[in-house]
């Protein structure tokens, strides 16, 4: 699937593109002293190249988006330092 490839913006569909995409995750739930949720994420995948950092939101699927972005931009930053001392 093309890195740009839209993402789903509810949680069924993004846990679906995750498995699609290869991509491994870690989502944790919390509740907070007001009585909300926060959901955390880190999404990465199983390579030399990993994942990114962990990402906080209220929904859990935007937490998911926000992590796979942030994977995806540490991905390439370490491709391309890779490529270059090469």
């Amino acid at each position: 699937m093309s890195p740009l490839t839209p993402m789903p913006e509810d949680l069924t569909g993004m846990l679906a593109f995750l498995h699609r995409c290869d991509w491994e995750y870690r989502l944790v739930s919390r509740a907070l002293p007001d009585g909300t949720r926060l959901f955390t994420a880190i999404a990465w995948r199983p390579d030399s190249l990993g994942g990114g950092r962990k990402c906080r939101a209220a929904d859990p699927a935007l937490a998911l988006r926000m992590a796979v972005l942030a994977a995806r931009k540490a991905r390439q930053r370490r491709h391309q330092r890779l490529k270059a001392a090469a």
